[in-house]
Formats: C-alpha cells, structure tokens, sequence
C-alpha cells in the first residue's frame, strides 16, 4: 500500500527522518529523571527524604531510558545501511568512545566532590560501552530478543552474588560487595543494562523496520507540549550533564541563604 493512501492522522513521515514518539518519550524520561534527582538531592542535603515509591519508579524510566538507547541504534543502523559497515562502526564506536569519556570525567568530578559515593561505572559509562558493543550484535537483529534474554537473565543472576573486594571486571558485570550501593550514587552493571540495550535493538527491527513506522500513529509533532518535550528528548545528553550541577547549586545557594 501506498503511503499517500494512508490517512494523515493515522500515519506520516518522520520530519527530518526522526519519529517524534521516540523523542516524546525519551525527552519525558529526562524530566522525570531530573524530578528524581531533586528529591535525591533534598535527601543528601538532609532537607527532605526520598520516598522509596519514587525510586521504585525510577528503575522504570531507567528501563525505558536504555530501550530507547537501543531502538535508536537500531532505527540509526537501518538508516545508514548504505554506508561501508567500516565507516558505521567506527562513527558508533567514536560515539559511544565520547559519552564513556563524559562518564570518565564524571567520576573524577565525584570523587573530588562526593568521595563517599563516587560514580565509579554509571549511566554514561554504560550507555558509552553499549553503543561501542553495539555493532557485533545489530546485525542479529531479531535473534536480539533471545541474546538479551539470556544476559538480562544472567545479569540478575550475578546481581545475586556479592564480593567483598571487587575488580573492574567484577564491577563490569555486575559482581559488587553487599553493600556497594551505599558507597556510590549510579550505578548501571554492563551485563544486565546491555542486554536492556539490546532488547530495545530488537524492539527497534520490528517498529521501524527499514526506517519506515510499521504502526498506526496519530501526527501529534504540531502540538506545542509535544514539541516541548520533544525538545528535551533531542538535547537529552546536554540536559543530563547540565542539570545535575544545577539542582545542586541551588539547593546550595538556599541552605547559605
């Protein structure tokens, strides 16, 4: 069928090869992840404590934070199918290089400034290490459902042991001491949150094959909170960086005050 068949509202061309559902949504995880961490901040600062319901809560958005990461890859891949694989991957592995190295600088601003919860391999760590991981498994595409099954598996399984004097490695895939999660404030083990990743990729083969939306969507892109939103969800790295700083600024500047 004819995509000029379809009626408008049910489907349309992403503008600018973007499907605004996803930066809807990615751009709603950031903000309710920055509402996450003014409440974490409230807490450190003794000023308020954080309820445990949002921070239940909060392990959701980190799951659909990473499947996004992944079905982005995927919808990206697809993409640029015309290009030299050599090219594609060396443009993700230079991608995904630049975010660990965020990750990097991160950790060195925590332990200067926080270090008795230092982020030793957080989000951008994983993020960073997914994206560079990401061109060995792409081109199984649907075969991701069941390699992500297995290590989402295997990394809740290891999340159940514990080691009182943990390595890189051991950090990496998700062994840590009993009480590790006291001593840093993000955390995302690479066995577990890659598989998360990949089963966003496999999502992503099924959604947007061939680069094209394979599911009815009303045209909400005009509509100015959608835009809004949308916004964030395309600047999502920049904000992630920035916000943090910020908050704690100002809750700073309050207590001087």
């Amino acid at each position: 069928m004819d995509l000029h068949t379809i009626p408008k509202m049910m489907i349309h061309k992403p503008t600018l090869n973007r499907f605004v559902e996803i930066d809807f949504l990615r751009g709603f995880a950031i903000m309710y992840m920055i509402f996450v961490h003014v409440l974490w901040d409230l807490d450190y600062f003794k000023i308020y404590p954080l309820n445990s319901t949002v921070q239940q809560t909060n392990v959701i958005i980190q799951v659909v934070f990473f499947l996004l990461v992944g079905i982005c890859l995927s919808v990206n891949y697809n993409k640029n199918q015309g290009r030299s694989k050599k090219k594609l991957y060396f443009h993700m592995v230079r991608r995904g290089s630049g975010i660990f190295a965020l990750g990097m600088v991160i950790t060195l601003v925590t332990l200067l400034f926080m270090p008795d919860r230092p982020i030793l391999f957080g989000v951008l760590h994983c993020i960073g290490l997914c994206i560079i991981l990401s061109p060995l498994f792409l081109r199984f595409k649907h075969w991701n459902f069941v390699i992500a099954t297995v290590m989402i598996s295997a990394g809740i399984i290891l999340g159940l042991f514990h080691v009182e004097n943990p390595t890189v490695l051991h950090l990496l895939i998700g062994l840590h001491p009993a009480d590790f999660w006291i001593h840093t404030i993000d955390y995302f083990p690479l066995l577990l949150w890659l598989g998360v990743c990949l089963l966003g990729t496999a999502i992503g083969n099924v959604l947007y094959q061939g680069n094209k939306r394979r599911f009815k969507f009303p045209d909400i892109s005009r509509y100015a909170p959608i835009k809004a939103i949308s916004w964030v969800g395309k600047h999502s790295l920049g904000i992630y960086l920035v916000h943090q700083p910020i908050i704690a600024g100002a809750i700073t500047l309050y207590l001087l005050v």
